[in-house]
C-alpha cells in the first residue's frame, strides 16, 4: 500500500494550501485529457501567491541593504571633475576614464529605481511590477560593478595608485561591497546574513509547497483506478466522468487520503475537502461529497 507523503512542516505552508494545489494539479491534468491544445502549465498559477510573497520580501531587503548606497557614492560623484582630467593622464587608453563615467551613469540610474520600489511597496503594487524594478535594479547595479571592477583594476592597490587618484581608490572598495551585496540577493544561493532570512523563509515556503503538492498528486495518481472504482461504487445511476471536474479532483483527493493517509484523521479529510469543494464549486457540491465521502468512510 502506498503512503501519505508527510508535511515536513505543517505550520509553515498550510495542509489546506498543498490540498487546494494538489486539485488545480489534478484539475489540470484532466482538462488536459479531454482537451486537444490542454490548459496549459497549472504551476505559474499554483505558485502566483508565494511568487507574490518572494517578490515583495527580496524588495524590502534591497532597500533594507541598499541604504547607505548614496552616501558610498556621493564622493565618487563629487570628484568626477578632478578625476576624469586624471585619468586621462595616467591611463593611456582612455579605457579607465570610459569605465568611471559609465559607473556614474549607472549609479545614478540607482536612487530613483529605489524611490520607484519604495513606492510600489508601499502602495502594494501587483508583483510583476515590482519584479520589474528589482530586474532594472539588478541589471544596473551589474553595470555599476562591472564597471567599477575595471576601474579598480587600473587604480590597483591605493599603496601603489597615483597620489592624486587616492581620493577616488579609497572610496570606491565601499560602492564595489554595495554592489557585491546587493548583487549577492539575485543570486541562486543567498548570503546568510539576519537581513536575508525572511527571503530564505519565502523561499523555502514555495519550495515546500511544490515538494509537497507534487508528493500528494503523484501518491493520487498511482492509486487512481482502485480509487476511481471506490468512488464509481457509492454513485447511483451516475458515471465518474460525468461528475464535474472540480468534484472529481477533490473526490479523487479525499478517498486517497481516507485510504492512504492514516496519519490524517478521516474527518479532517473530509471536512476539508467540503470546504474546498464549498469554494470551487459551491454548497450544492459540497453537500455531494460530503455525502460520498461519509459512506467511503465507513
Amino acid at each position: 500500500m502506498n503512503s501519505s507523503p508527510t508535511p515536513t512542516n505543517s505550520s509553515t505552508v498550510a495542509r489546506r494550501q498543498i490540498r487546494e494545489a494538489a486539485i488545480q494539479l489534478l484539475h489540470s491534468s484532466q482538462s488536459n485529457t479531454h482537451q486537444a491544445e490542454g490548459t496549459g502549465d497549472p504551476w505559474p498559477l499554483i505558485l502566483a501567491q508565494p511568487e507574490g510573497k518572494i517578490t515583495r520580501t527580496r524588495a524590502r531587503a534591497v532597500l533594507h541593504l541598499q541604504q547607505n548606497r548614496p552616501g558610498r557614492f556621493k564622493p565618487i560623484w563629487e570628484q568626477r571633475m578632478v578625476v576624469q582630467p586624471l585619468l586621462e593622464t595616467y591611463y593611456d587608453d582612455r579605457a579607465a576614464n570610459r569605465s568611471y563615467r559609465k559607473l556614474l551613469e549607472a549609479e545614478q540610474k540607482l536612487p530613483d529605481l529605489l524611490d520607484i520600489l519604495r513606492r510600489q511597496l508601499k502602495s502594494e503594487k501587483e508583483p510583476d511590477r515590482i519584479e520589474e524594478t528589482l530586474l532594472k535594479i539588478r541589471d544596473f547595479n551589474k553595470e555599476a560593478l562591472d564597471q567599477g571592477s575595471v576601474l579598480s583594476d587600473f587604480l590597483g592597490p591605493l599603496e601603489s595608485c597615483p597620489e592624486p587618484l587616492k581620493p577616488l581608490a579609497s572610496k570606491l572598495p565601499a560602492l564595489l561591497a554595495a554592489g557585491e551585496l546587493l548583487r549577492s540577493l539575485f543570486a541562486e544561493k543567498l548570503p546568510e546574513i539576519p537581513e536575508v532570512k525572511a527571503l530564505l523563509d519565502a523561499i523555502d515556503e514555495r519550495n515546500q509547497l511544490r515538494n509537497e503538492t507534487e508528493a500528494l498528486y503523484k501518491l493520487v495518481v498511482d492509486n487512481l483506478p482502485a480509487t476511481d472504482k471506490l468512488i464509481a461504487e457509492q454513485l447511483e445511476n451516475f458515471s465518474l466522468e460525468r461528475l464535474a471536474q472540480v468534484d472529481r479532483a477533490v473526490l479523487r483527493l479525499a478517498t486517497t487520503e481516507l485510504h492512504h493517509c492514516p496519519d490524517i484523521p478521516p474527518a479532517v479529510s473530509i471536512n476539508e475537502a467540503i470546504e474546498i469543494a464549498r469554494r470551487y464549486s459551491g454548497t450544492e457540491s459540497a453537500g455531494f461529497v460530503n455525502g460520498i465521502l461519509d459512506k467511503l468512510k465507513s
